[in-house]
């Protein structure tokens, strides 16, 4: 508030930011962990407690604040994302102009979920089983980069952990000559070599379209660039909980090496560009 104006932070569609709703659930986060006992709790309780915005003629700016910095906090992973979108549909636009006839693919591997007490092990081998897979030829050759990010759901029911990527791939348009192009099919078997499964695991590709390639690279960029881990998936009604807090301390383990949101050799030559624009 300021004097008896009541102050709005909006979005350039005019939607109001979920500061207020995403505060109230940095709270609970920070509940669980004190329930925990993990150290960190205060500091997160802390997170954008006061902030100060400047008026401009786009509407109000954040001016300073204080973020707590946790891979887990609702309010920082919002923020977190909105920056990378925001960064990835830089570079995607940079990137275009470079190479107008390249074309745009959006990749997403699963597998079968990870157990409870599993997935920081799972995430590490999904990891380096995706540094292979693009050591193929066959993915390599007509491959002009990639940007990618992990994504993990919950399955409450059988406490258990989905963990997906997401690769937005960048191609030459000899990808779709004979003999050259990728089945979903093809995608499938190299994820499953790459990863060394018994079991042929689901996989969706699929063509970024060039009649609406704009606004289909924004969504897929905020695709990409979006939360690792919603805070729905962790944060519940009931504070006490204990699945929900065995869920948080699972999560918390992993959020230390995070492998939240990666570039590949797409941006190698646009983020020294970008420093300049």
């Amino acid at each position: 508030m300021f004097g008896d104006e009541i102050l709005v932070d909006k979005a350039k569609n005019g939607k109001i930011r979920p500061w207020k709703e995403k505060k109230l659930a940095n709270l609970t986060y920070a509940e669980y962990l004190q329930i925990l006992e993990i150290k960190k709790a205060f500091r997160v309780k802390k997170c954008g407690n006061l902030l100060t915005f400047t008026k401009s003629e786009n509407g109000l700016k954040l001016y300073q604040t204080w973020f707590c910095k946790s891979r887990l906090c609702p309010l920082c992973a919002w923020r977190y994302a909105m920056k990378n979108s925001y960064e990835l549909s830089s570079i995607l636009d940079v990137f275009y102009k470079r190479y107008p006839k390249s074309r745009f693919l959006f990749l997403t591997l699963t597998e079968e979920n990870a157990k409870q007490g599993e997935l920081k092990e799972t995430l590490t081998k999904m990891n380096r089983s995706l540094y292979n897979l693009f050591k193929y030829k066959k993915v390599q050759k007509d491959l002009l980069g990639y940007v990618r990010s992990t994504e993990i759901t919950v399955n409450r029911k059988e406490k258990s952990f989905h963990q997906h990527i997401h690769i937005l791939l960048a191609v030459s348009p000899t990808y779709f000559n004979k003999g050259r192009y990728l089945s979903q099919d093809d995608w499938s078997k190299l994820w499953q070599k790459a990863r060394k499964l018994d079991y042929k695991p689901v996989v969706n590709i699929k063509t970024v379209s060039d009649s609406k390639k704009d606004k289909s690279l924004v969504a897929s960029a905020k695709e990409v660039a979006k939360y690792q881990v919603k805070s729905s998936d962790y944060i519940t009604e009931d504070v006490w909980e204990q699945r929900s807090c065995a869920i948080t301390t699972d999560r918390k383990v992993v959020s230390y090496k995070p492998h939240v949101f990666r570039l590949g050799q797409l941006t190698d030559f646009i983020f020294p560009i970008l420093n300049y624009l």
